[in-house]
C-alpha cells in the first residue's frame, strides 16, 4: 500500500492544503491530480481582471513546474479521475492521451471543486454560451470578448453581478437576465439587492428579472436570446452565471456519504476515515461554504489533523465581500435555521440590514454603500453573541 497523500484538484483548496501540509511534513509523498494545466492562480480575481487590465497569463501566479518544486510533489495535469476504490485505497484516472492509470493512497483528499450549473436552453448557439468557473473557462471568455460590445449575463448572483461591474468598467453594454426578483437574492435581503440594482441601472445595465432564457440562436456574428415572456434580446457574447454545484460522482463511487456536497466532520473527514474533502465540493459539518476564508481555515485544520496536531475549532467569522465597487456590499449570513428577522435602514444605495434572532441578538448583517464601513464593528458584536 502506498504511503502517499493524494489530492484530487489543484484549485485553491488543493494547492493551499498541500502548502499547509508541507509546512508540517516535508517527507511524506504528495501526489496531486488535476483536469487543468496546474497553474496556481486566485479564482476571485477573475471577476475583476478587466478593470485591473490583467490578461489570463498575468493572473497565473505559478506554473505547474514551479508548484512541483515548491511542494516537492508529483502533479499529474490534464488528467481525469473517474473512480475511487475505497476498499483497495486506489484511484483510477486517464491522462490527456486517454491512457488509464491507477494510484494507491494512504490518505485521499477530494478538492476537485464544483461544476457550473447549466441553464436549460434550446437553440443552435447553446454551445457558444460561456461559463466561467476556472482559468480555462476565463481564457475562452476573454477570447470571445475581444472587440465585442454587448454582453448578456444569465444569472443575478454573486458571479453575475461581479462580472457585470467589471464589464461596465471597460465600457461594455451589459444586460442581466434571471428568474430572481432581485439581485443576490440567495445572499442578501431585498433592500440590499435592490440598492445594487438601482446603482447598476443608473450606470446603464439593462435588467430582465423574473424571467428565464428559453433559446439562444446565432444571428450573423451575434446572438438572439428568447426569454420566457417571448421577449428577445441581442448580444455579442452570452455569459451564463447560474451558480455552481459539487460533482458527487467520485464520492459516490467510493461509497462515502453525500448530501449537497461531500459530507465531512469538522476535521474535513468523510464517512471513510482515510478520505477527506475540502473546498467547493465539501459540506463541512453540515455547511457549504464556497468562499475563500472558510476554505483556507479548513486547509489548516486538515493539514494539522493529518500530522496529529490539534487546532482550535473556533472558525472566525469573516464577511463575504461582493466585488461590485459601484455599490460595495459586505455580508455575514445568519446561522442555518436561526429564527429571527431583518431590521433595515436604507438611504438610497446605503443600506444597513441587521439580522436579530428571537433573543434580540445580532446574528448576521448585509451592508451596502457607505454602510460597509461598519462591518468590523458589527463583526465584533456577532462574535460576542456567539460566545
Amino acid at each position: 500500500m502506498s504511503d502517499a497523500i493524494v489530492i484530487i484538484g489543484t484549485g485553491l483548496a488543493g494547492y493551499v492544503f498541500a502548502k499547509e501540509f508541507r509546512k508540517r511534513d516535508t517527507t511524506t509523498s504528495l501526489i496531486l491530480i488535476t483536469k487543468s494545466d496546474g497553474y496556481f492562480y486566485s479564482k476571485p480575481l477573475l471577476s475583476t481582471a478587466l478593470t485591473h487590465q490583467k490578461t489570463p497569463d498575468e493572473l497565473c501566479i505559478h506554473d505547474v513546474e514551479t508548484m512541483r518544486q515548491q511542494l516537492n510533489a508529483t502533479i499529474f495535469i490534464q488528467a481525469n479521475v473517474f473512480k475511487i476504490d475505497a476498499n483497495d485505497k486506489k484511484i483510477f484516472f486517464s491522462n490527456a492521451e486517454k491512457k488509464e492509470n491507477s494510484i494507491t493512497y494512504q490518505k485521499l483528499i477530494l478538492a476537485h471543486g464544483a461544476d457550473n450549473v447549466h441553464i436549460s436552453l434550446q437553440g443552435d448557439a447553446v454551445d457558444d454560451v460561456v461559463c466561467v468557473n476556472q482559468m480555462e473557462d476565463y481564457r475562452t471568455f476573454r477570447e470571445k470578448l475581444s472587440n465585442k460590445k454587448q454582453i448578456a449575463i444569465l444569472g443575478a448572483g454573486l458571479v453575475g453581478c461581479e462580472f457585470a461591474n467589471d464589464l461596465l468598467n471597460t465600457n461594455h453594454a451589459v444586460s442581466i437576465t434571471a428568474p430572481d426578483n432581485y439581485l443576490l437574492s440567495a445572499l442578501v435581503p431585498e433592500a440590499v439587492g435592490c440598492a445594487l440594482q438601482h446603482t447598476f441601472l443608473k450606470s446603464g445595465i439593462m435588467f430582465n428579472l423574473g424571467l428565464y432564457p428559453k433559446t439562444v440562436h446565432r444571428i450573423n456574428k451575434a446572438y438572439e436570446i428568447t426569454l420566457s415572456n417571448d421577449q428577445k434580446i441581442n448580444a455579442d457574447v452570452v455569459l451564463s452565471a447560474a451558480g455552481i454545484k459539487p460533482d458527487l460522482s467520485l464520492a459516490k463511487s467510493a461509497g462515502i456519504k453525500t448530501n449537497i456536497g461531500v459530507m465531512t466532520n469538522a476535521y474535513c473527514q468523510t464517512s471513510d476515515p482515510d478520505i477527506y474533502a475540502l473546498g467547493d465540493c465539501a459540506e463541512v459539518d453540515g455547511l457549504m461554504k464556497m468562499y475563500v476564508a472558510p476554505i483556507l481555515h479548513n486547509t489548516r485544520i486538515l493539514a494539522a489533523f493529518l500530522v496529529g496536531e490539534k487546532m482550535p475549532m473556533h472558525n472566525t467569522i469573516t464577511p463575504i465581500i461582493i466585488k461590485t465597487p459601484l455599490c460595495p456590499i459586505a455580508l455575514v449570513s445568519p446561522p442555518k435555521n436561526c429564527l429571527g428577522e431583518w431590521k433595515i435602514i436604507a438611504d438610497d444605495m446605503h443600506v444597513q440590514a441587521l439580522f436579530y434572532d428571537d433573543h434580540n441578538q445580532l446574528r448576521g448583517f448585509a451592508l451596502s454603500g457607505n454602510c460597509v464601513k461598519e462591518k468590523m464593528r458589527l463583526l465584533k458584536l456577532i462574535d460576542v453573541n456567539r460566545a
